[in-house]
């Protein structure tokens, strides 16, 4: 597409891997010289370039010149500590990747680690195997969290571009742009090999509930849009919460939520997709306001959003997940049948049921 950052194929290929290591700079930081020394034979081993310094401040302008992947620097340092030379650094280069090493466990200096957007922290002695695993696994995050800014910028002036043009080419920029957001879709989901298909899955089913429930015909495609695009959001979600194994906390949970909020927000200046926004942004209310994010009840949950949010819960259900194995189509019926007039009005229930034995 002329006036874009990267085509269509651009967006479905481009691989998330690491680059070689010779392009790949790093900066040490250590006070201890023989600390500096192991850690650059290791890495020099591996074929990474490395730049060692015994002063925190040096490291930071070297950062400040730009160019660098990955800072490796130890807790505790004169002048400034491994903490505040990270959120420094971080500062300088928010897709910059971090090691902090630590000779002693320190929770409070972890924590704060973590909360800053450090990958590991490590304690020393560290095994040149340890290392080279820890330092592989932040460059491939911070490798993602690239591919991820860049899906943004284009995204962006995609959207920006084709709405300038909405007056004269409004067929032109639905098609456009959906199919942009669509391949978006796409290669997000490509990540997770759990989601591949995933948005396709619901937008077929989507529409088929709305047929079933007897819409119009641009409404039927709206709720299919929908489905094809009720994810879109994610891409605002931070890589820390979307990659966590495990449970999530609370605040987690929150920002999660927020996905319909910024995925309606992206979806906006696409005036001519009509409802299809708002069905992005309810799809996950649910008749008994225990949905959100607005905590609807009853039949202030748009009907095209109750379609597109079961026809999300039973693809879900019926798909693998890392920790569990797919439902079969009986036993996802069955879970989602003990959610019909608490979640969903039983009509959509029964519009599923009738969809699947089409």
């Amino acid at each position: 597409m002329n006036g874009t950052p990267y085509g269509s194929e651009d967006l479905e290929t481009m691989e998330g891997g690491l680059p070689a290591p010779e392009a790949t700079p790093v900066v040490v930081v250590d006070d201890e010289q023989p600390v500096l020394d192991l850690l650059g034979k290791i890495l020099e081993g591996e074929g990474y370039p490395v730049e060692a310094f015994a002063s925190a401040q040096d490291a930071l302008s070297r950062i400040a010149v730009g160019g660098v992947a990955l800072l490796i620097t130890d807790v505790r340092m004169p002048a400034m500590s491994g903490i505040e030379l990270a959120r420094r650094a971080l500062e300088e280069d928010p897709d910059l990747a971090i090691l902090v090493l630590t000779g002693a466990a320190d929770t409070e200096s972890a924590v704060e680690s973590f909360r800053l957007g450090v990958e590991d922290y490590l304690t020393k002695p560290i095994a040149p195997d340890t290392l080279v695993e820890a330092v592989d696994r932040a460059l491939r995050q911070r490798r993602q969290q690239l591919y991820r800014h860049k899906f943004e910028v284009w995204l962006r002036a995609e959207v920006d571009r084709r709405t300038e043009q909405v007056v004269r080419q409004s067929e032109e920029l639905e098609r456009v742009s959906v199919a942009a957001l669509s391949a978006l879709v796409r290669a997000m989901e490509a990540k997770d090999p759990y989601l591949k298909g995933h948005s396709a899955r619901v937008a077929e089913l989507s529409e088929k509930l709305a047929l079933q429930l007897d819409f119009e015909p641009a409404e039927v495609e709206e709720i299919r849009m929908a489905g094809l695009l009720h994810d879109i959001g994610m891409i605002g979600i931070r890589e820390s919460v979307v990659n966590k194994r495990g449970q999530l906390t609370e605040e987690e949970y929150r920002h999660v939520q927020e996905h319909v909020e910024i995925g309606a927000g992206i979806l906006q200046p696409l005036t001519h997709i009509g409802r299809t926004i708002d069905h992005v942004f309810s799809h996950h209310e649910r008749i008994n306001g225990s949905g959100y994010p607005r905590g609807l009840e009853g039949n202030e949950v748009p009907l095209g959003a109750q379609a597109v949010g079961l026809a999300e819960s039973y693809v879900s259900l019926t798909e693998s997940r890392a920790h569990r194995e797919a439902y079969d189509q009986e036993n996802a019926l069955a879970t989602l049948r003990r959610g019909s007039g608490v979640w969903f009005e039983p009509r959509v229930i029964e519009a599923l049921e009738d969809a699947l034995q089409a």
